[in-house]
C-alpha cells in the first residue's frame, strides 16, 4: 500500500493574519486584564511619576479596538474568502460530524474523518468561544470604559448594557468570566491541534504559518506476481 501525501492550500493570508493578531490581542488583553483586576506591583514614590495601572489601562483599551477591528475583518472574509473560511452550522452533517469528533477527541471511539479546514467541533467552539463570548466581551468592555465618561459617545452607545445586567458590578463580573472562557478555550484549542498534526500528520500547526495542508491518502497496488 503506497501512502500519497498532496498539498491543499488552506488557509489564506488573511485568515492567518486574523488568527495571529487575534492570538496577539487577547494574550494582551488577558494578562492586562488580569493587573487591572487585581493589581500586584506596588510603585515606590508618588503617583505622579508611577502611572503603571494608567499604562496598563492604555495597553488594554488599545489591544480592545485592534481585538474588535480584526473581528469585524474576520466578519467580511467569511462573504468572500474560500470553502475552509466559512462556517455552515445550520447544515445536518455539520452536527453529525460534531458528534463524530467529539467521540474521537474524548477517545469514545478511534474513528476519525479528516478534515482540510477546520472539522465541525473547533468551528463550534471558534463560534461560542471567539465570537459568541468575543462579543459579550466587546459589549461588556465597552460599557465600563463609557461609565468613566458619562457624557461621551462610548456611554451613549452602549450605556444600555449595565442595566441589562442589573448593576457595573455584574458587568464586570461577566467580563471576568469570559475571559477566563478564554484560558479554556486555549487548552482545548492546542490539544486538538496538537493531537491533529502529531497522529495525522497533516501540517495542521505549519498550515497557519504557510497556509498549506496535506491530504493523506492510500493507493493500494494490484498484486501482479512481480511481473511490471
Amino acid at each position: 500500500m503506497k501512502i500519497m501525501r498532496s498539498q491543499v492550500y488552506v488557509w489564506q493570508f488573511p485568515v492567518r493574519f486574523f488568527h495571529w493578531l487575534n492570538a496577539l490581542a487577547i494574550t494582551v488583553l488577558f494578562l492586562t486584564g488580569m493587573y487591572i483586576g487585581h493589581p500586584v506591583l506596588d510603585a515606590p514614590g508618588e503617583a505622579v511619576g508611577n502611572f503603571t495601572m494608567g499604562s496598563v489601562r492604555y495597553w488594554h483599551g488599545l489591544s480592545a479596538f485592534v481585538f474588535m477591528a480584526n473581528m469585524l475583518f474576520r466578519l467580511y472574509w467569511f462573504w468572500v474568502g474560500n470553502e475552509y473560511s466559512k462556517m455552515k452550522l445550520w447544515r445536518k452533517d455539520f452536527w453529525q460530524d460534531v458528534v463524530r469528533t467529539f467521540k474521537y477527541y474524548t477517545f469514545m471511539t478511534k474513528e476519525h474523518v479528516s478534515h482540510a479546514g477546520h472539522n465541525a467541533l473547533a468551528q463550534l467552539m471558534y463560534f461560542f468561544f471567539i465570537w459568541l463570548g468575543g462579543l459579550l466581551m466587546i459589549l461588556t468592555g465597552l460599557a465600563m470604559r463609557g461609565g468613566s465618561d458619562p457624557n461621551g459617545v462610548i456611554q451613549a452607545l452602549f450605556g444600555w448594557v449595565v442595566p441589562l445586567f442589573r448593576s457595573e458590578y455584574q458587568v464586570r463580573n461577566l467580563h471576568h468570566f469570559l475571559a477566563w472562557g478564554y484560558a479554556l478555550f486555549l487548552l482545548g484549542h492546542l490539544y486538538m491541534v496538537l493531537r491533529q498534526d502529531i497522529l495525522d500528520d497533516d501540517g495542521t500547526i505549519s498550515s497557519m504559518i504557510n497556509g498549506y495542508k496535506y491530504e493523506i491518502s492510500s493507493l493500494d497496488k494490484p498484486n501482479n506476481g512481480g511481473r511490471v
